[in-house]
């Protein structure tokens, strides 16, 4: 690939005439007409003509020569990565059959002012299975699974758990097929007698199988009060497996009594259920940040080694490693390997290279050995054959990182669906390597060689596996007591602003790609986990006063946004790279930080507050919040009080 040289020296030939009148003023007063007319000026400027020149191809030797070395070692720049979001298609009312949302449908972000719409792909096939109500069942613990078909069908109602309910008591729900990835509404109509319950936070929680495990759903929306009142409770099944309950096959579901947490109450008596019907509104499936190209052809081949072919759109997103091309033949379309390396390949292997930002497609050179005779490192196509890509996906940047709730237009005409929009915000999406983060980067990965030795390199060979993660640190599990064993903790590109604790966490495919890519070039006999760190959630709980004819709400705003920038996991800390490992809040941090925001006359108190990540639980407010060694901090909000 070809990478841009920058200029060593930027003087035009204007700066090398007015440098060279300067130095004459200095040097030789007496010379006293520089006007162009002067046969002096004019052998001024005939030299500063040569100088600019010289200077124009000398810009052009250190630095190419040192990208050329990088590009005879395999050094590329590093494509863009797209965002993913979790896209939600809602029907306009439920539908008898399936309806399907097929992989590539386009959504985008809507248009504002002059602002080009930002449009996203579905990265695969969404099915809106249609579901009805199979059975119900409830089973209450230490007992068997009890039939309540019969008392629905009369008009009756029934108890759902036991008379005084006990943790792990379930009320099973049958749809008649399972429905992964889709959103299902169930109608519940019952009387309010689960008394003791807060109708907000009840201790119930909704699980599916997944042929392997009960696990709980993502609950969208809950307006029964816990089974108290007639409403609708409305979830997203990100996974299901057929499974028998009762001896009927279906899409079971199961409303389990849980422990409660804290302050939260619990059931006295059990809730009374007189129906219950169920429905598919909607599904979830990824958006990428990208726009597929499908059956691109590029052209014909010229039957030379090591030609090079054009894409027509770039630059590619990363993490398209199984990319393949087409050459006609003959006997019809075969098939060709994408590899990093033709080092491996022989002259009959149908192999090819791709930089990714570029968009440029190599085949196989033909390399002359020593004794004279030639050989091919991967196959050549023959002459005049016609050369296609079945599919790429192009796009990708930091400008796909939008909020939740933005990426509300549907591109793609498909019936039934009436409303689409982002459950989460879009992240992930990373702009392609510039040139001198290339050059910083190639000092550490020229030495490394992609071997995962130092916890330099596996930092290194981490990003490189995925950019998405813009934050890698290697920890010795010595200090863990697990000698052998390496601890990899990874961030994901997070937007700014407070954080959903979700955010947080990479996809699990990514983590399986790194794993995949770290264990093909770690030292034998080592383990390497690859985890995201622990998380302690910090609030701030501030009084400040405003100096004089400041707008209250502006400063308070600033303040918040100051608090909330400081304590990132990827923007923070006093260097702007992210919250350090294990370091402590205290509020002398705070009272530095807050004195630098405009328009705040003084901080008259400040407390920091430990939240639990995942439940949410405060503890006490305090001058200083500790995490553990390897935790990091993140912020989940913070309580700004402005002095009258």
């Amino acid at each position: 690939m070809t990478l841009p040289a920058p200029h060593l020296d930027d003087r035009s030939f204007q700066d090398l005439v007015d440098e060279a009148k300067r130095l004459v003023q200095q040097r030789c007063p007496e010379w006293t007409d520089h006007n162009v007319a002067d046969p002096g000026v004019t052998l001024i400027e005939t030299f500063a003509f040569m100088v600019d020149q010289l200077i124009y191809r000398l810009n052009r030797v250190p630095d190419l020569n040192y990208i050329k070395f990088l590009e005879l070692l395999g050094e590329s720049l590093r494509p863009p990565a797209a965002a993913i979001a979790p896209q939600r298609f809602l029907l306009s009312v439920p539908q008898a059959s399936d309806v399907l949302v097929p992989q590539g449908t386009q959504v985008s972000t809507a248009r504002r002012s002059t602002e080009t719409p930002l449009i996203y792909t579905t990265t695969q096939d969404l099915v809106l299975v249609s579901v009805g109500l199979l059975g119900v069942a409830t089973q209450k613990v230490g007992q068997e699974i009890s039939r309540e078909d019969e008392v629905l069908a009369t008009g009756n109602e029934f108890p759902c758990f036991s008379t005084v309910p006990q943790v792990g008591d379930a009320l099973y729900v049958g749809l008649t097929n399972p429905a992964p990835s889709c959103i299902v509404r169930l109608t519940v109509d019952a009387q309010i007698e689960g008394i003791g319950v807060d109708p907000l936070r009840p201790p119930l929680v909704i699980e599916a199988w997944d042929s392997h495990q009960w696990y709980p759903v993502t609950l969208l929306s809950d307006n029964t009060g816990g089974l108290n009142r007639r409403g609708t409770i409305e979830f997203h099944i990100p996974r299901q497996a057929a499974s028998v309950i009762d001896g009927r096959t279906g899409g079971w579901l199961r409303l389990r009594i849980v422990p409660t947490t804290g302050d939260q109450p619990a059931y006295t008596a059990s809730p009374q259920i007189r129906s219950i019907e169920a429905a598919t509104i909607g599904g979830v499936v990824d958006v990428s940040h990208s726009m597929p190209v499908v059956n691109e052809i590029l052209g014909l081949t010229s039957g030379a080694a090591g030609q090079v072919m054009q894409m027509n759109k770039s630059p590619l997103i990363a993490g398209q490693e199984d990319l393949t091309l087409e050459v006609s033949s003959p006997n019809g379309w075969t098939t060709w390997t994408r590899v990093d390396s033709f080092a491996q390949s022989s002259a009959e292997d149908r192999h090819f290279m791709v930089d990714d930002v570029a968009g440029q497609i190599r085949f196989g050179p033909l390399i002359r050995l020593p004794d004279g005779s030639a050989r091919g490192y991967g196959a050549t196509p023959q002459p005049a054959c016609t050369v296609r890509v079945p599919i790429y996906r192009v796009g990708g940047g930091r400008q796909g990182n939008v909020d939740a709730g933005t990426i509300t237009v549907l591109r793609s005409s498909i019936p039934f669906i009436s409303k689409v929009d982002n459950m989460e915000a879009a992240v992930g999406g990373v702009d392609a390597e510039t040139l001198d983060q290339l050059k910083a980067r190639a000092a550490i990965s020229v030495r490394a060689r992609n071997r995962a030795v130092t916890p330099t390199d596996i930092e290194q060979i981490v990003q490189t596996a995925a950019p998405t993660l813009v934050r890698v640190h290697c920890v010795d599990a010595v200090t863990l007591d697990r000698p052998g064993t390496i601890l990899i903790l990874v961030i994901p590109e997070v937007p700014e602003g407070h954080i959903p604790f979700e955010l947080l966490q990479p996809r699990a495919e990514v983590l399986a790609d790194v794993k995949s890519y770290l264990d093909e070039r770690r030292l034998l006999g080592t383990t390497m986990r690859v985890e995201p760190p622990r998380y302690l959630g910090v609030s701030v709980m501030v009084r400040i006063a405003v100096v004089e004819g400041a707008a209250r709400d502006k400063v308070a705003a600033a303040a918040n946004d100051a608090i909330t920038r400081f304590v990132h996991p990827t923007m923070g800390g006093y260097d702007g790279k992210g919250w350090p490992f294990g370091r402590a809040l205290a509020i002398g941090d705070i009272y530095g930080l807050l004195q630098r925001v405009p328009g705040i006359l003084y901080v008259d108190r400040a407390r920091v507050v430990a939240v639990d990540a995942i439940t949410g639980e405060r503890g006490e407010p305090s001058d200083q919040v500790q995490p553990g060694q390897l935790d990091l901090l993140y912020n989940t909000g913070n309580d700004i009080e402005v002095l009258p």
